[in-house]
């Protein structure tokens, strides 16, 4: 009980509301008691159907905060709906729960259903109900075979006015066996919609029972596995850290390895959003740094299940020889196209020189003698464009060097500085071959970003213009993102056997001054 009185206080724009799955009744009516424990008092609960304790529960503990449940939405499936059993006064179910919560907040409904209670002694806690004398709960049913149900949950739980922040309590004890799934399926659903989860409850089961003494208890610990797995697959499948963050901020982990290593997961998909290479891969490397602390048997917790996949998710990046190259790659496979294309734009200049496809300085050479011709270019630089000069290896190998299409060599029309290869003349051919393939991915990316959504006007000068464009001209095509993920691949793939085909004692000798 103490942990659900830890909500926050509500604002005057919240709603409180309890989602349900309806039981059948059983053959025989029986008075049931339920007890928890709040603090050093034991409340009391009567039941004669297993779904009144849990709703009383709540609404005992909303009224001691001075809060009301605004709505009950409770899920019903045709036969809880239809059955009339013997022994119960043509009480269906729901009927039968609406009346006695009914007569728990004041009002009296007949039920006429004559039980003897073997735990009279202890007498049910009775909540403050006049803060609702202007009404009670509104009760809403769902037809679970409705094909829509989802939908008219979700819609009864948010409510009719929109922008309200909900706090959900899920009884977890009632309907078949497929209840659970629906009813966490339903609370993922509305996870971005307001709707927060401040409880879910359960009974214990307890087949020793001397006495037929029922324990309200607070399930949310055994059902956060759900957000845990749905936390991880958002991870898996888009790269996204904020979910898994969320989950073990509320489960308080503290300055624990949980902590740090959720911490990294959002950085990294902070600077993958920003299309950061270096922030990336800072953030990766701080996620291998965490692998010692997963394999410490001492502190296992129930991150240790999701860490390997995390890992394994990751590991590419760790071990390959092309940091951003890996990072294109991952990318692509997360589906995210944009970020792949910055990346490239930017990065594969200093894969380039690390590779040692294309270099200017090696270890031989005069460093401060270089430095100073680099600083002569700058200030020749109109100023508003010497700022590309602070990624040296994009501004030499993008805007300095020109490719001789007929010669196939790089150079310099200053004549200040030199570009070579780290191949023979037999492959610099391809060298040159992959570079121009560079460029024109980063024309396709310009492309892309300036690509306008949606259909063009006929009369328009979008299509004015593609009537008259000569043969070459592909402005005017709508198909620019067509097999650009293909193309890619298909680049990196080529620059990847390229390179690894460098001798390792010349790459060790080169000079990467970005």
């Amino acid at each position: 009980m103490d942990e659900l009185r830890k909500v926050k206080s509500m604002g005057e724009q919240d709603e409180n509301v309890l989602l349900l799955a309806m039981s059948t009744l059983p053959r025989q009516p029986k008075i049931n008691t339920y007890k928890i424990e709040d603090g050093a008092e034991t409340l009391y609960f009567k039941s004669l159907s297993q779904m009144e304790p849990h709703t009383k529960c709540v609404l005992y503990m909303l009224a001691t905060r001075g809060e009301k449940l605004d709505r009950i939405v409770i899920l019903e499936s045709s036969k809880v709906r239809e059955e009339k059993p013997e022994n119960w006064k043509q009480e269906t179910a729901t009927s039968l729960f609406a009346k006695r919560i009914c007569n728990y907040l004041g009002r009296h409904e007949e039920v006429g259903i004559e039980v003897a209670d073997e735990l009279e002694n202890l007498k049910e806690s009775s909540c403050d109900w006049s803060i609702y004398e202007e009404g009670l709960p509104d009760i809403i049913t769902i037809d679970l075979d409705n094909s829509v149900f989802f939908w008219e949950a979700a819609k009864a739980i948010r409510g009719s006015e929109r922008g309200k922040r909900i706090h959900l309590y899920m009884d977890m004890q009632g309907g078949d066996r497929n209840a659970v799934s629906q009813m966490n399926a339903i609370a993922e659903l509305l996870g971005r919609q307001n709707v927060i989860i401040q409880g879910r409850f359960a009974n214990d089961f307890e087949p020793k029972r001397e006495k037929p003494l029922h324990t309200i208890r607070d399930a949310s610990r055994e059902y956060r596995t759900y957000e845990l797995i749905s936390a991880m697959d958002i991870f898996a499948r888009y790269g996204r850290g904020d979910k898994l963050e969320e989950y073990f901020r509320e489960s308080g982990s503290g300055d624990t390895k949980e902590k740090k290593l959720v911490e990294a997961i959002q950085e990294a998909s902070l600077a993958i959003s920003r299309c950061s290479g270096d922030g990336f891969d800072s953030a990766v490397q701080k996620i291998e740094q965490l692998e010692k602390e997963f394999e410490n048997p001492d502190t296992i917790t129930e991150m240790d299940v999701v860490y390997e996949d995390i890992f394994d998710d990751y590991k590419p990046l760790l071990t390959s020889k092309y940091r951003y190259v890996a990072q294109i790659l991952w990318c692509l496979d997360k589906q995210f196209l944009q970020q792949a294309l910055t990346i490239l734009e930017a990065k594969m200049p200093c894969e380039f020189v690390r590779s040692g496809l294309l270099y200017y300085l090696t270890t031989d050479e005069d460093r401060e003698k270089f430095l100073e011709k680099c600083e002569e270019i700058y200030k020749e630089l109109p100023e508003k464009e010497r700022y590309r000069m602070k990624d040296l290896n994009h501004y030499l190998l993008k805007d300095y060097f020109f490719y001789n299409y007929k010669q196939k060599f790089f150079w310099d029309s200053k004549k200040l500085l030199k570009l070579k290869f780290g191949l023979n003349s037999k492959h610099r051919k391809e060298v040159g071959l992959l570079w121009e393939d560079y460029k024109d991915i980063c024309r396709l990316r310009n492309q892309i970003n300036h690509a306008a959504d949606g259909r063009h006007d006929p009369d328009g000068f979008f299509c004015y213009m593609k009537e008259r464009a000569l043969e070459k001209d592909s402005t005017w095509n709508e198909d620019t993102r067509v097999n650009v993920e293909e193309r890619i691949r298909q680049f990196l793939d080529d620059w990847t056997k390229l390179a690894d085909q460098v001798p390792e004692e010349t790459r060790r000798k080169i000079v990467d001054l970005s």
